[in-house]
């Protein structure tokens, strides 16, 4: 059996792929449309070894989509993984028909991006460094599950896979994530479009100390006062930053906790609530600190929007990238 960690490692693995291309493809995958939108027969109607497509021509064949099926349907029911799938006995395959397509989609991605990027000269794919993360991750998953990988031809299925998977995103790492990079006017010009993304609704910071009971909660609340108040929640508190940071929670702005700290907005610096109760305990409050509401300098969003941004250019040149393979490696299928 797949160990759990190793399972969503292999699965999520050709996610990234699979989505960029579906993606991408739906729109202008010209070149393996008809791959896509053919059914893909049952494997009880294949012919074991019959030629699905062919990259550049590497075959993927029948039993190369099998295995790929047979990894992620097994990792999607695993116990306790991801969302289970109800027991459809022998309408399984019909209903993860989708999958298939998918799957096959992934591969023909995976190896077509592999095929393109060995035409770049300035990226060395015969280092044998690059190989060193895959054909280790490779030897764990066969330790870890012998009775997953006992064929010859599952083990170099195994390895291709996880082998082209780490040679391309080393590729993107190296070669293409780095065009993402934006740029200061960009950033700025995003600042300037976006306003509302920055703007900083009222806040709050305040101190708690939550009680188990109300006799207890009444206790406390005759001995506390500002001046006290975080010892108190050091010693008192239920709550983990009771202990931590002295009952310190925020800031934060309405709605984003519980409905007992609304009260927060109405109290001044320093004052006191009264004994508030919740599904949690029995809360006393105490305002530290109160701020309007504003709106992020450019210099305060700028990370923000660094991540947003690369993130959106990241997406962009991959498909660029993806859009050229596309363009230069040739895709055909004996089965059209």
């Amino acid at each position: 059996m797949i160990s759990k960690n190793m399972k969503r490692r292999l699965i999520l693995g050709s996610t990234c792929f699979t989505l960029g291309v579906a993606l991408w493809l739906a729109i202008n995958g010209h070149k393996i449309t008809e791959v896509r939108e053919r059914d893909i027969p049952s494997f009880d109607n294949l012919n074991r070894g019959s030629t699905l497509v062919e990259v550049a021509g590497t075959p993927i064949d029948s039993e190369d989509l099998e295995w790929e099926y047979n990894l992620h349907v097994k990792g999607m029911t695993g116990t306790g993984e991801m969302t289970p799938i109800p027991d459809l006995g022998g309408k399984l395959e019909r209903e993860l028909s989708p999958l298939k397509q998918s799957l096959l989609s992934g591969m023909i991605e995976r190896k077509l991006l592999f095929k393109y990027l060995q035409l770049d000269k300035k990226f060395d794919i015969e280092d044998p460094s690059r190989f060193t993360s895959c054909l280790k991750e490779w030897q764990t998953a066969i330790e870890l599950n012998p009775e997953q990988f006992q064929s010859n031809r599952s083990k170099e299925l195994l390895k291709n896979r996880l082998c082209e998977r780490s040679i391309v995103l080393q590729y993107t790492e190296s070669r293409i994530f780095p065009l993402a990079t934006p740029t200061d006017g960009q950033i700025t010009e995003y600042y300037k479009n976006h306003q509302p993304e920055f703007r900083i609704p009222p806040t709050a910071i305040v101190r708690q100390v939550v009680l188990v009971d109300e006799p207890q909660a009444k206790k406390i609340k005759q001995e506390i006062n500002q001046h006290n108040f975080q010892d108190m929640a050091r010693q008192h508190s239920i709550t983990p930053e009771g202990e931590a940071d002295g009952g310190k929670v925020g800031p934060f702005a309405k709605g984003d906790v519980p409905a007992v700290f609304d009260v927060s907005f109405e109290m001044q610096p320093g004052q006191i609530s009264e004994i508030l109760k919740s599904t949690y305990g029995f809360h006393i409050i105490m305002l530290q600190e109160k701020r309007p509401k504003r709106v992020l300098s450019l210099k305060e969003a700028t990370p923000k929007i660094r991540v947003a941004l690369f993130a959106k250019r990241k997406e962009e040149e991959y498909r660029k990238w993806l859009e050229a393979a596309l363009n230069s490696i040739p895709i055909t299928s004996p089965r059209s």
